[in-house]
């Protein structure tokens, strides 16, 4: 079989199992974000970007792509998820283009296979995020400006376009095309920085009207808000298994660093992982000289500073599912790897570490196919449990956000279940009494208790409900509650 086709046959493999993952997991409950992704796709057109600018600290370009997808294939679980198939996919096919022409097409085939055997990566391809876009135009992004530092103009056009949806995407955007103007004076200098200072600011320009509402979010601390966790020790060892192979095997940190691993656990079940991406480091910068500083500067860089903002915030100010901007780079960096010669002794220790890396990641992935809700919360469950026992003269109290899993799993409820009020201040907390001292009224009194409404605040809540009324029932959906209250005899 030749090289060609070879690569060609590992981008065919790897698009079938994104689509065979998307059916797999596809149908499973939404999570917060996709939810809140679908509420603003759900919005008239003229007021998405009102809506956007209100509530999140990110651009709008992934709500719009969403809007104009949903509109052609509907708004179910598979259908809101397919489109991020689609970027995946997009992005094994650039990654393979890049490598080949780089690296050759062993390298492409490699860099296919490494980054689809990547479950944090195959778990962002079948959600409803912007993660996959954001790899995309990062991908995307990386490539241009690569091709605009070896001269070729018609690439100027593709990286102002790739860097204006790069800052479209995502608020980390400006950090990524940042790392990207680094790697264009480490590699050019002066000149390099003059190649590239065109498109970017081209894309700097075409991304002002957006600019006042980044800041506004920055300076109200959208970006750590307060019901992000602790910052624990061992973040960098989180970020490293999920980039390297999930996270969720044996207790290891998850999507959002639910670590109940030791830290000597975790620290040894990385070692694998960082032998592999150094040996791949290593064999890019061997390979291509340009191509091993972009994977250090568009990698690294940005890593380095998240994870120092969440040190200097004490705070996860990065999640690990963040970092899966990083996984197309890094599977270059693989790719390299693959189709560079190494010594005996260094090459039996990748097999080795490389093994291990594969076998964590299928543990990875079998603990996701079975628990694929884990820490995201059942919506889906959830609702055809209240919808089972609700009865019409029943009372809903739902914190604001999670009222948009029973919006989409519940739409009976829709403008019927009582949203409690912003529940971070004080007087958002004294009108979310007032609302449950109305609420007490009732007879039943259902309180769905979810993301993020403070443990504090649904404790007032409880102990303010329990005055008049006593628990009848109780369940959990992977830390989503529903509890019914129910008057007792002879309260006022």
């Amino acid at each position: 079989m030749s090289s060609v086709e070879e690569s060609k046959r590992a981008l065919i493999l790897a698009g079938l199992l994104v689509a065979g993952v998307w059916g797999v997991l596809g149908a499973r409950s939404l999570w917060f974000d996709e939810l809140f992704a679908w509420k603003v796709a759900s919005q008239p057109w003229r007021e998405v970007v009102r809506y956007v600018q209100d509530h999140d600290a990110h651009p709008p370009l992934y709500y719009a792509l969403l809007k104009a997808w949903k509109s052609l294939f509907g708004d179910s679980e598979r259908a809101l998820r397919a489109l991020s198939a689609v970027l995946a996919v997009l992005s094994l096919a650039v990654l393979r283009a890049v490598a080949r022409v780089r690296v050759g097409e062993r390298a492409g085939a490699v860099g296919v296979l490494a980054l689809v055997a990547s479950p944090l990566f195959l778990q962002v391809s079948v959600e409803a995020t912007r993660s996959a876009l954001l790899a995309l135009t990062y991908l995307l992004a990386a490539r241009a400006t690569l091709q605009v530092l070896e001269g070729r103009r018609s690439a100027r056009l593709q990286l102002a376009l790739a860097a204006t949806a790069l800052l479209y995407t995502h608020a980390l955007g400006a950090v990524l095309a940042g790392s990207l103007v680094l790697f264009s004076a480490w590699q050019g200098r002066l000149s390099g920085l003059r190649s590239v200072a065109g498109p970017l600011a081209v894309s700097a320009l075409a991304f002002v009207p957006w600019l006042p509402v980044l800041l506004h979010h920055l300076q109200a601390g959208r970006f750590d808000p307060p019901w992000r966790p602790a910052l624990p020790p061992t973040l960098p060892l989180q970020v490293v298994h999920v980039v390297g192979f999930g996270g969720r095997t044996l207790g290891t940190a998850g999507y959002f660093s639910l670590s109940s691993a030791p830290a000597w656990l975790e620290g040894v079940l990385a070692v694998p992982v960082l032998v592999v991406l150094a040996a791949a480091f290593s064999a890019t910068w061997k390979r291509d000289r340009a191509l091993g500083r972009l994977a250090a500067c568009a990698v690294l860089v940005p890593a380095a500073l998240l994870l120092a903002a969440s040190v200097w915030k004490q705070s996860m100010v990065a999640y690990p599912r963040y970092f899966a901007f990083t996984l197309p780079l890094l599977a270059l960096c693989v790719g390299s790897l693959g189709a560079t010669p190494l010594t005996r002794g260094w090459r039996a220790t990748v097999v080795v570490c490389g093994a291990a890396v594969v076998g964590l990641a299928l543990a990875s992935l079998a603990s996701l196919a079975a628990k694929p809700t884990e820490g995201e919360g059942d919506r889906r469950a959830l609702a055809a449990e209240l919808t089972r026992r609700l009865r019409p003269v029943d009372v809903v109290l739902v914190s604001r956000w999670e009222s948009v899993g029973l919006d989409y799993y519940v739409p009976a409820l829709r403008g019927v279940a009582v949203r409690l009020a912003s529940e971070w201040t004080a007087e958002g907390l004294a009108e979310v009494r007032t609302q449950v001292h109305e609420a007490s009224a009732a007879g039943r009194v259902w309180v769905v208790q979810g993301f993020p409404f403070p443990p504090g605040a649904f404790e007032a809540v409880y102990r303010q409900l329990a005055a008049t009324h006593r628990v009848s029932y109780f369940g959990e959906f992977d830390g989503v509650r529903l509890t019914l209250f129910v008057r007792r005899s002879g309260s006022p």
